[in-house]
């Protein structure tokens, strides 16, 4: 069954109650952990519908021979729809999108939900309407041109996913060409192509690129020095932040069930940051509700041996979910950004607040939209690099000691559909010909700017979009690779240099239905580029680097966005239903090694895995969970 899926609000999800601030833990797993999750709807008890619990139905939307009818089941699942209870709708939300095109009556209750106000819901929503294809176009129809809120736009973009399909919408999307504003405009203008391919600007072919220098470019890589200790992760995507664990000796094969489960810690509080891990202590962030206190933003350090909390400090109040920042960890400093935009120099041993910054307050900080600050503060020799976004302070250098500015930097225009603010991506640094760079992913678009003056030296707009610009770039020699979602793409520039003056050239641009990917981050390894595809979906992609060739391409595993890590020869895709597989990172051919489904826990499971020590952890909102990965391999 054809399925593509969609998110337009991400980063912002209901978690549930607020848990107390103590950490609970478990170093037992029971049957049941190592059988697999908790299912959305045993989650919420399993409430009954149509005499039958939500389970039942759920298996019947799955069965290969029904016991009961088709119309039966949607009716059960669409009551189920609306319930009050978050996991109740986005379980029967699932389950209507197997069914498919069958599941058609409920198209107008599903449409309903586009404007909810939990993300997740909406989303699942979204996914279950483009299964249900051409069967769902009336609703939609009608949903963008009465739709409350945000739900007309989700309608449209819901149609564009559908495809070919949705051709009776073309009308009604045309005659709102006229009275939408400039930005509106260019997003219909793609979701009409992606319904009428034939209104697509033809893209060059990629083949024809050629591969100038970019094989023998890896070198370069080695002049992007790694924090931290050997054998430490002591920032987002690792000591490099390339989402690159370089253990060797772990499991090639996954045994029925995953690895072995150590320990479960509950108790963190909401959120989506994953975890660092350096001096022996473990740190990541949560949202937590003490006793008697008000809810606040927490950065907490654990002893991974004992699982006991060492410190928690307040860094500002709450978010909807949940920070979003991975602390960044330098020798005996901790530094983090809360949601609100308040900046912390710590004691990695005591918590202690050596300095802190308010980006709003101190640099004219603002984000491009309204899932607030995101990220995770890079450290380079003494400067400590973030991104504002502010008008005269769009990204700024701070001594990481004193929190002195060293620099800031305000940014040009860049054409395309760009927007102000901060994005929700993190800096990397890399030489590029010749000078050392930081380049950043914003509301603006691509840039780079040179790290020792912040002067701004070049900028690329065209893989902007005006909701989220996430995804950290990657660079291999003078070439960087970004991608974002939205109906955007991905492309590939050289970065020319003539004299001071720096050019960032386009050597190709992929449309989204060729690669976008949306939140889950992708890795590069040799001459290829790995990472899930689509909005809200985690179809596993190869791309060569240097041409935009799709090497190869499957359907998602699972449903959701998927997060990768790459580890001895292998990728890890993490589903954010909790899915998690094992693939062979070869442009060979696309191998599944292994599968498994860990215990949950609410809300999407966005954290990003880290492996460090020969084990796997796993974040998921207030649980974090640690596996064994040590293995044996037969031969010499």
């Amino acid at each position: 069954m054809k399925r593509l899926s969609l998110l337009v609000g991400i980063l912002s999800v209901c978690l549930g109650c607020a848990r107390e601030p103590s950490i609970s833990q478990t170093d037992a797993p029971s049957s049941r952990d190592q059988a697999g999750q908790t299912s959305p709807a045993e989650a919420a008890a399993d409430p009954t519908f149509l005499q039958r619990p939500l389970g039942y139905w759920i298996d019947q939307a799955k069965a290969a021979d029904r016991t009961e009818d088709v119309d039966t089941t949607v009716e059960a699942l669409t009551l189920a729809l609306r319930s009050d209870e978050l996991a109740v709708m986005v379980a029967a939300a699932d389950a209507l999108e197997v069914i498919g095109p069958e599941a058609a009556p409920a198209a107008s209750v599903l449409t309903g939900k586009l404007d909810h106000v939990q993300p997740w819901v909406r989303c699942a929503a979204m996914d279950a309407l483009t299964s249900i294809g051409a069967p769902a176009v009336p609703a939609l129809v009608e949903t963008f041109q009465k739709g409350p809120g945000n739900a007309p736009i989700r309608a449209a973009i819901v149609l564009g996913s559908i495809g070919p399909p949705a051709k009776d919408a073309v009308a009604v999307l045309e005659a709102a060409m006229p009275e939408a504003s400039e930005g509106l405009r260019a997003r219909l203008e793609g979701i009409l192509a992606q319904i009428d391919p034939g209104r697509a600007a033809a893209v060059g072919n990629p083949s024809q690129t050629p591969r100038r220098q970019i094989a023998l470019a890896a070198a370069a890589d080695a002049a992007i020095a790694p924090l931290g200790q050997p054998g430490e992760w002591p920032q987002f995507h690792g000591p490099r932040r390339d989402s690159i664990c370089r253990e060797t000796g772990l499991l090639d094969q996954w045994p029925e069930g995953g690895p072995t489960l150590l320990w479960k810690l509950e108790g963190l509080g909401n959120g989506y940051s994953t975890i660092s891990i350096a001096g022996g202590r473990l740190f990541t962030m949560g949202d937590r509700t003490p006793d008697g206190q008000d809810a606040s933003q927490f950065v907490i350090a654990l002893d991974p041996a004992t699982r006991q909390e060492l410190w928690a400090t307040r860094v500002g109040g709450p978010h909807d979910d949940g920070p979003r920042c991975t602390p960044t960890v330098d020798g005996e400093l901790l530094y983090a950004l809360g949601t609100e935009g308040t900046l912390v120099c710590l004691e990695a041993a005591t918590g202690d607040v050596r300095w802190q910054k308010s980006l709003p307050d101190d640099f004219g900080g603002k984000m491009m939209s309204g899932w607030k600050y995101s990220e995770s503060p890079l450290i380079d020799a003494r400067r400590l690099i973030c991104t504002p976004g502010g008008d005269a302070a769009a990204i700024v250098a701070l001594d990481k000691k004193t929190g002195a500015t060293l620099w800031k930097t305000a940014l040009p225009a860049l054409g395309g559909q760009t927007k102000e603010g901060a994005g929700y991506s993190s800096v990397v640094a890399a030489e590029i010909q010749g000078i050392r760079q930081y380049v950043q992913l914003l509301g603006r678009g691509l840039v780079g700017v040179d790290a020792e003056t912040g002067q701004f030296l070049w900028g690329y707009g065209r893989v902007a979009n005006t909701t989220a610009n996430i995804t950290m770039p990657v660079v291999r020699g003078n070439y960087v690779f970004a991608t974002t979602s939205y109906n955007t793409g991905c492309a590939l520039l050289e970065i020319v240099r003539r004299g001071p003056a720096f050019q960032a050239k386009e050597v190709y641009f992929l449309p989204s239905r060729q690669f976008d990917n949306h939140h889950g981050g992708i890795v590069l390894l040799g001459d290829h580029v790995y990472g899930g595809s689509g909005q809200n979906r985690g179809a596993p992609v190869c791309l060569e680097l240097a041409t935009g060739k799709i090497v190869w391409k499957q359907k998602p595993l699972a449903r959701g966005s998927a997060s990768v890590l790459y580890a001895d020869g292998r990728l890890l895709f993490r589903y954010d239903r909790g899915l998690l597989a094992l693939v062979e990172a070869t442009p060979e051919a696309f191998r599944v090694q292994g599968t498994f489904e860990p215990p949950v826990g609410t809300g999407p499971a966005w954290a990003h895995p880290v492996i460090h020590g020969e084990k796997l952890y796993l974040r998921h909102n207030d649980l974090l969970l640690c596996y064994e990965l040590a293995g044996r391999r037969e031969g010499p």
